[in-house]
């Protein structure tokens, strides 16, 4: 029994899970050769490096090195222990487990987790966010916060879902806590719930507001942010949660745990500016909307939405300071991103919640399906403003703005199209465009091969440096070790040889492991051995092995690596020997060792090399 869970409920939850599938719920995969690859969810990069060997239900991220399977993905991204994550990986893949196991195991990991002080900060949040739900909802008090929503056009079954609230007197939530013995003082110190006054007193940070829970990409509440109900010219319009434990705001998307499963189904996402413009969407049926918190778009905010989507509709705005903020994020998508990005840009200048009050749901559902921007349709339109196109200056300004952006695009038919429109627009000859166009492609161009050259020498350097990380033995010591594990015939015949052991540590461990392994197993099985190995050192050493393309199965190279490690192992370990003892004299300044180590040391690296 593994933490009370028997180890063939472990082995059915683990046969019957794809990894592909439950890494397709976090990671957009794609098919390249005999492995899938996406963007690595653990770091942030810009080229995939992320790889799942569907066939030995196995991750490895050839840029950070973390690797193994399901379980481990799911322990890694979320944070859980080895049986939570089992529970987990079964939740997903929809894997009924016997409810003996589920009941008592959940039961104790929930106690374990909240008395942890994350557990406890998330208790404090999801108990605000019931009680904020309650005085909106129920509460007399809440009437006139509850009328506010409902004129904004939010319905009662819109306001429980997203589990929105009403926040009343600035003593309310610390007297609630109190009374019910939740928390203590430390806990709210460190909450973000609470605002402290010079001489240590607490009082609650929201109070007369309209509550919005925020969540993680869960769904757990991790902070609030919090809108007058009646205007202060001394108090913030809105007002969000400081960073905690549980909250960086550069990392979190409004509504994205909800919104995530729509987008991936739908294979785009609406980018809006803030949450009301969310929720107006949601009721219009556009239920993969988010937003992110009241700044600009963060790299990590694109990261998670790379994760599970190529294509972003920014729906921002529609006045001047909304246009602005649209040309920011498609900035920063260029720049962070290789995400195709279209504009929907509302009419009169209205936001999207403004556009849904006065024109109704259908209509806004209809415009944001259908009347779409291109990238250069914005600009087109974007550079216009505060320019005086009667003009020549202004007319060049504007040109040159709309070349600059041009020229960063590859879709052929959008260039034409644009070199059409400016040269009927203005009278100019569409080759002249052209000829002006290619500079700048050059220019551009330039830039790029200087950063792609870059990024070669880079790559170029890493591979080096990855041909000697493994020598002559280490080379022997992996290509073994990975016949050994899928092969058995390979195993008996290395285990048949007397005193054999590999030369270096953790992969003689991994082989120990190996023998045990199959004291208790009849067959190999990839995903259930990593399982075995337990320590995350050898479980990377092992996917990174396993990882490898040897190729078909060769008897005779197995005889060469082990007459490798039979003839390279001493004179490996004499090497090892005299540069501890040269290290030595070196430090006792004793110069006449040092000439005679010295002498025997670069005859052995001589041999070495001959043998090569």
């Amino acid at each position: 029994m593994a933490g009370g869970i028997p180890e063939k409920t472990i082995d059915m939850v683990r046969s019957n899970a794809d990894i592909l599938d439950v890494v397709g719920n976090f990671v957009q995969m794609r098919h390249a050769g005999k492995n899938w690859v996406g963007l690595c969810p653990f770091h942030a990069e810009k080229t995939p490096s992320f790889s799942i060997n569907e066939q030995k239900q196995f991750f490895y991220c050839f840029s950070c090195g973390r690797g193994g399977n399901v379980f481990k993905f799911i322990m890694e991204l979320e944070d859980l222990n080895f049986i939570e994550a089992v529970y987990r990986v079964a939740e997903l893949e929809n894997i009924e487990i016997d409810p003996r196991y589920s009941s008592e195991n959940q039961a104790r990991f929930q106690k374990e987790f909240e008395s942890s002080e994350i557990g406890q900060l998330k208790n404090l949040y999801k108990t605000a966010a019931d009680v904020y739900h309650y005085m909106l909802t129920t509460a007399e008090i809440g009437e006139q916060a509850l009328d506010y929503l409902h004129q904004r056009g939010l319905t009662d079954d819109l306001i429980e879902e997203f589990g929105l609230g009403f926040a009343p007197s600035q003593d309310f939530l610390k007297t609630y806590f109190e009374t019910h013995g939740i928390g203590d003082y430390q806990l709210f110190r460190k909450s973000g719930l609470f605002t402290e006054h010079g001489d240590g007193s607490l009082v609650d940070r929201f109070h007369s507001r309209v509550m919005f829970p925020i969540r993680n990409a869960s769904g757990q509440t991790i902070a609030f942010s919090g809108r007058l109900l009646t205007k202060d010219d001394k108090s913030p319009k809105y007002l969000n949660s400081p960073e905690t434990l549980l909250f960086e705001k550069s990392k979190v998307l409004f509504n994205f745990d909800k919104a995530k499963s729509v987008i991936r189904r739908d294979g785009e996402v609406y980018l809006f500016e803030g949450f009301m413009d969310v929720l107006a969407a949601y009721r219009s049926g556009v239920k993969n909307g988010i937003a992110s918190m009241g700044t600009s778009l963060t790299d990590d905010q694109i990261y998670q939405v790379e994760q599970i989507t190529k294509k972003v509709l920014v729906c921002y705005d529609g006045d001047q300071p909304g246009q602005a903020a649209t040309k920011r994020a498609l900035d920063l998508f260029e720049d962070s991103s290789k995400i195709e990005c279209e504009v929907v840009n509302l009419p009169e200048k209205l936001d999207p919640d403004e556009y849904v009050r006065k024109h109704g749901t259908e209509s806004f559902k209809k415009i944001v399906h259908d009347d779409r921007e291109t990238v250069l349709e914005f600009y087109m339109r974007y550079f216009k403003e505060g320019k005086n196109l009667g003009t020549e200056s202004g007319q060049l300004a504007y040109i040159t703005d709309v070349l600059g952006e041009t020229a960063k695009v590859s879709d052929s038919l959008q260039i034409q199209l644009t070199l059409g429109r400016l040269a009927k627009e203005f009278g100019i000859d569409k080759m002249s465009l052209e000829s002006q166009l290619r500079v700048l492609k050059q220019q551009l161009g330039t830039r790029n091969v200087r950063s792609e050259s870059s990024l070669k020498k880079t790559s170029v350097d890493s591979n080096v440096v990855k041909e000697k990380e493994f020598s002559r033995i280490e080379k022997a010591e992996r290509l073994l070790l990975h016949r050994i594990l899928n092969d058995y015939s390979v195993y008996s015949k290395v285990s048949s040889i007397e005193d054999f052991q590999f030369v270096h540590v953790d992969y003689q461990a991994l082989y120990l492991l190996i023998e045990g392994y199959y004291s208790e197993h009849s067959e190999y099985d990839d995903a259930k051995f990593l399982d075995y190995v337990e320590d995350s050192k050898l479980q990377n050493v092992l996917i990174s092995i396993e990882m490898e393309d040897y190729g078909d199965y060769d008897e005779q190279e197995v005889d060469d690596c082990l007459k490798v490690l039979k003839h390279d192992a001493p004179l490996e370990e004499q090497i090892t020997r005299i540069s501890t003892q040269l290290d030595q004299a070196k430090r006792q300044n004793d110069v006449n060792k040092i000439t005679e180590l010295t002498i025997k040391y670069i005859k052995m690296m001589q041999e070495k090399q001959a043998d090569a």
